[in-house]
């Protein structure tokens, strides 16, 4: 599986595509994980995953036992260990002894190529803090060549045109993965318009001038076909509820899962998981088309 785990519910942006722009959900999001508990989870969970990204809907770097987290995910054989930031606080030191201790990727979330537009999608948010981050990251890389830098870039009809000049602005940061991602609908947020009619058009020809920089700079970019970002779904995605397991403070997994009695293969020995997965191979084509969601599948170039 791969565990996605939030270990506070919180953040320090308020960035207008996000759902921390929505009153009615922020008031209800709390909770900070137990620092006293992460082994115990960690061991219930982390045997079977083959990677653990830490940071999904929230800020991680506001918990303050992430090294803890890192190291007892290293513990158990977790094979891929990748941080999801907004980069605002980052600090080198800690990066360098999160590195130290296991983590492999650092995923960072960018909405915006020029300042402008980054401060104004990212409220609350620091260009310069956030190209600070990526250049001690780059100084870092030269120590530790095998950890990764990814960029994430959210795209909308406002910023999109912006990926023109994307190279030009980051040239000297040393990234490994390029992600470009459609805007999703998380509730009532600042920023609402979820169209792509002008995008479209151009989408290809924007793609082809990503792929090309990205290979000629050795660059790995993971973005959605033409047909996908029409389409806004994928006919994988049903293979979500068995690969993706979300855990926080509030939350692990299935209500049926109770991480502090029973470990994940005791769990699936007791729900006869093995039978339930060589039964999904055997599902008509409408069941799968029903058990489809929002989850692109993207292609690696």
């Amino acid at each position: 599986m791969g565990v996605y785990f939030d270990p506070v519910m919180a953040c320090n942006l308020r960035c207008k595509m996000c759902y921390f722009t929505d009153a009615s959900y922020t008031n209800n999001l709390k909770g900070v994980f137990k620092a006293s508990e992460i082994p115990v989870w960690s061991k219930a969970l982390l045997t079977r995953a083959l990677k653990l990204q830490i940071g999904c809907g929230t800020e991680p770097t506001l918990y303050p036992q992430l090294l803890e987290v890192i190291e007892s995910a290293k513990a158990q054989g977790v094979p891929y260990i990748s941080l999801t930031t907004n980069a605002n606080l980052l600090e080198k030191d800690k990066i360098e002894q999160w590195i130290q201790a296991g983590l492999n990727e650092i995923t960072i979330s960018l909405h915006g190529v020029f300042k402008e537009t980054y401060e104004t999608f990212m409220q609350k948010g620091d260009y310069h803090q956030f190209v600070q981050s990526l250049q001690s990251i780059t100084e870092l890389k030269k120590t530790y060549p095998y950890f990764k830098l990814r960029i994430n870039y959210t795209f909308n009809e406002a910023n999109f045109y912006e990926l023109s000049d994307f190279w030009s602005v980051f040239d000297t940061v040393a990234i490994d993965i390029l992600q470009i991602r459609p805007i999703q609908r998380l509730g009532n947020t600042a920023y609402q318009n979820f169209s792509m009619d002008t995008i479209i058009p151009i989408y290809t020809k924007m793609l082809n001038y990503l792929k090309k920089e990205a290979h000629h700079r050795g660059v790995s970019l993971l973005a959605p076909d033409a047909l996908q970002l029409k389409s806004g779904q994928s006919t994988e995605s049903f293979l979500t509820q068995f690969t993706y397991c979300y855990a926080s403070p509030n939350y692990c997994w299935r209500t049926d899962f109770d991480w502090k009695k029973e470990s994940f293969n005791a769990y699936a020995k007791r729900t006869n998981w093995t039978t339930t997965l060589l039964k999904s191979c055997f599902y008509s084509k409408k069941q799968l088309q029903a058990l489809q969601n929002k989850s692109l599948n993207y292609q690696l170039y």
